[in-house]
């Protein structure tokens, strides 16, 4: 019966209704949570505020009806509120797109950036190398302007001497946007920062959960690929959602240690791995689930963050060190103490604000060393 209910879900009319019920279902137990976790001893972990406490809560229960639903967030390349901070960026007439972004189905397309603080300017002596960034959602939902990425843009610049691209890739929640679309598009956007005589010494790739999926997974297309892109100075990854093919059967999620501590239903990432890698393809292979399959990449210092009460905390930890042990690697892993999955996305909305300025402070401190 759950099983069917499931499958009709994201079909209208009954999308609708179950939108409508689990609305007002929220809407009406939010004060009990909120009264339920007033005791400090009743919270997910005991140094959370009351505030952290009940939007982790908040945003688990949203996430999960979302997944539920199957949403299709609106796909648009027109400026809107970021103005003339936003770009079109067409696919590279470079031959750059080879091995697997050779995809017979899915082809480059024209895609989207937003830039922060301002728009790039070579003749800005305050600035001296640009953060090409790729945002969360579980590759289903997020786009990189400033209502998705703003705050974690803020950051990026305001401790770094860099301006920020973040990407607005095609998403798989949308049809005929699977996996390779996204990595085309980084493909695309990296040699766009290129074709603008922004050499890849002061180019930064970074990434938040799947967007950082995405940045490993385009520093693994350049290793494979070596006279196609030069390799970026160094890389930032945040949360990296390192191994989606163990969420396509959602119970090892819910038996995870951080499973109460964190604001991933088993629904959301079980979503998006199955959008990202339908069959046939294999959701378990190194673009796709890189924690397994460490790769060298030479010259490129990683930048790999995670939270304690994470759920993918553990998976971070095993690519991080499996990366450490092939020779040339360099790796910095920095672990922020009580936080959840991906506060550089979402720190601000579940109250982590000095969390997040303390890591934020502690990237920039260490990317200042390497450039």
């Amino acid at each position: 019966m759950v099983s069917l209910l499931h499958s009709v879900i994201p079909y209208h009319p009954f999308k609708a209704l179950y939108v409508l019920i689990i609305t007002l279902s929220v809407a009406l137990r939010g004060p009990f949570w909120f009264l339920y976790l007033v005791p400090r001893f009743l919270r997910q972990h005991p140094s959370w505020t009351l505030r952290q406490s009940f939007m982790v809560q908040l945003l688990k229960v949203f996430l999960h009806h979302t997944s539920l639903v199957r949403a299709h967030p609106h796909w648009s390349l027109l400026p809107g509120a970021e103005k003339e901070r936003y770009e079109r960026i067409s696919p590279s007439e470079k031959d750059v797109y080879h091995g697997v972004l050779n995809d017979r189905e899915i082809k480059p397309v024209e895609v989207g950036g937003t830039w922060y603080p301002t728009v790039y300017g070579p003749g800005d002596a305050k600035r001296k190398a640009v953060i090409l960034h790729f945002h969360g959602g579980a590759f289903v939902v997020g786009d990189g302007r400033k209502s998705d990425f703003g705050h974690g843009a803020g950051l990026l610049t305001s401790h770094t001497d860099c301006w920020v691209l973040g990407l607005q890739y095609r998403i798989s929640s949308n049809p005929g946007c699977r996996f390779p679309a996204a990595l085309q598009d980084a493909v695309t956007a990296y040699q766009s920062l290129l074709d603008r005589g922004i050499p890849a010494s002061s180019i930064i790739v970074s990434g938040d959960s799947a967007g950082a999926n995405l940045a490993i997974a385009l520093l693994r297309y350049m290793t494979d690929h070596p006279d196609v892109l030069p390799k970026p100075k160094a890389a930032l990854l945040w949360c990296a959602w390192v191994n989606p093919g163990h969420c396509l059967n959602p119970k090892p999620c819910s038996s995870n240690r951080n499973h109460g501590t964190d604001y991933l239903a088993d629904s959301f990432p079980e979503w998006g791995v199955r959008a990202y890698a339908p069959a046939p393809l294999d959701a378990t292979g190194p673009y796709i689930s890189p924690m397994n399959h460490p790769f060298r990449c030479e010259g490129v210092p990683m930048w790999v963050q995670f939270g304690e009460m994470e759920i993918l905390a553990d998976d971070i930890v095993k690519f991080a060190e499996g990366m450490r042990e092939i020779g040339g690697n360099e790796v910095e892993l920095h672990e922020d103490k009580g936080a959840p999955h991906d506060i550089l996305l979402l720190g601000a909305v579940l109250g982590f604000q000095d969390t997040t300025e303390n890591m934020a402070r502690a990237m920039g401190k260490w990317l200042r060393e390497k450039i």
